[in-house]
């Protein structure tokens, strides 16, 4: 439709390759939390946007649930702060994820890890 504000994350606030995520993975520090395990790696220039990328693995649940993860913690990010600036941040979600029903489930965890990484 012609005239609508573009939803979801821009392109620049991603990590789309498999490269980027297993940069950071193999680079980064982990963060662990009660759901949540975030992988963050500071980039190079740090003038540039936060970029996420979410793992959820089938271990979690089927495809329902970890989409619904997913949602739960871009929309937590999106209402708390995104990424800080000048990193890349990779969040895996544990089993425990599967049970949160509403994005302030994660709050604790997420809120701890973007206090550490400013």
């Amino acid at each position: 439709m012609a005239g609508r504000a573009p939803l979801g994350i821009s392109k620049e606030a991603r990590l789309r390759r498999r490269a980027e995520y297993l940069t950071v993975q193999a680079d980064g520090t982990k963060h662990h939390g009660r759901h949540v395990l975030a992988i963050a790696r500071k980039r190079p220039s740090s003038d540039q946007i936060g970029r996420l990328g979410i793992t959820v693995t089938k271990k979690v649940g089927n495809a329902v649930v970890r989409n619904r993860i997913k949602r739960l913690l871009r929309e937590w990010l999106r209402m708390n702060g995104w990424v800080p600036t000048g990193w890349d941040m990779v969040l895996v979600a544990k089993d425990s994820a599967a049970r949160q029903l509403h994005p302030t489930d994660f709050a604790p965890d997420l809120t701890r890890i973007l206090r550490q990484l400013s």
